[in-house]
């Protein structure tokens, strides 16, 4: 493939990147009203229904240690809760509170609402082509 066409690619990307971030940031910081940050939301969406910081870490691609800052910070702002393993008494689960659960489900419907945006700009056939492309 010539540069050019990786250029152009590669603008693209970032561009898109970069001003869905900035879409993402305003509705986040409107929706919870400051309380959370795109990184902690991303943090609430990998936990799911539950796993271990350990798990987190990796899903995350970051060290248990800086996991752990990260869920004792949304500990502290009452979005996760930390259980014991009913199985496995050993081991600590963090899983959403009612509150973490209601930001996760904005957070998702407002990745829905932005695919579904794009998808209605685009003409039949289009969006099987541009997901196929991705």
């Amino acid at each position: 493939m010539k540069e050019k066409p990786l250029d152009t690619l590669n603008s693209l990307l970032v561009e898109t990147f970069n001003a869905i971030l900035k879409v993402e940031e305003r509705s986040l910081r409107t929706a919870t009203r400051d309380k959370v940050t795109v990184t902690e939301m991303h943090i609430l969406d990998a936990i799911g229904e539950g796993c271990t910081v350990s798990e987190l870490a990796a899903a995350s691609l970051v060290t248990a240690s800086t996991m752990t800052i990260a869920v004792n910070r949304l500990e502290a702002k009452k979005l996760v809760e930390r259980v014991r393993d009913t199985a496995d008494r050993r081991v600590v689960r963090v899983r959403l509170t009612e509150a973490g659960r209601r930001i996760a489900y904005a957070h998702r419907r407002f990745h829905r609402r932005m695919a579904r945006a794009v998808a209605d700009g685009l003409e039949p056939g289009e969006l099987d082509i541009l997901a196929q492309a991705m």
